[in-house]
């Protein structure tokens, strides 16, 4: 495995489609948080989290989210939108992605997002389940061996 990859356990490979390129002749800068929110899918999907909110209406929203470009992506390409759990406190958690591109061998972008445990019926942020915690607190001891 690729060292850039090596501590994101979570990791999706993903086409760049033509039509993700504007007229400059790459990725639109909007396609990264696109990307970037199909990596988090995956991560929710893989580590059961959505599973572990245990009550009806919870959810998690999207407090903060950036994007560090580092060389602009094109087609064709594949790329490996990796993700890991940065860190974590009560009531949220900080995921760092990164986006590889197979053709450069190199990352083309990273990000931070920091994700808030969200009541929809209250609509504000409560604390994490403990079971949700829990797993993330796996996550975050995973990534640091």
């Amino acid at each position: 495995m690729n060292d850039q990859l090596y501590h994101y356990p979570h990791q999706l490979k993903h086409p760049i489609r033509w039509g993700d390129m504007d007229m400059l002749g790459h990725v639109n800068n909007s396609n990264y948080f696109r990307y970037y929110e199909e990596g988090r899918v995956k991560f929710f999907t893989d580590s059961h989290i959505r599973s572990a909110l245990g009550q009806a209406k919870l959810g998690f929203v999207i407090a903060y989210i950036d994007c560090q470009f580092k060389f602009p992506l094109t087609y064709p390409d594949n790329i490996i939108i990796a993700t890991k759990v940065e860190k974590l406190s009560k009531d949220r958690f900080t995921l760092s992605q990164i986006i590889y591109s197979e053709t450069h061998q190199k990352v083309a972008a990273k990000s931070k997002s920091i994700i808030v445990s969200f009541s929809h019926k209250m609509q504000s942020k409560i604390n994490l389940s403990n079971a949700a915690f829990t797993l993330l607190e796996k996550e975050l001891t995973h990534n640091s061996e």
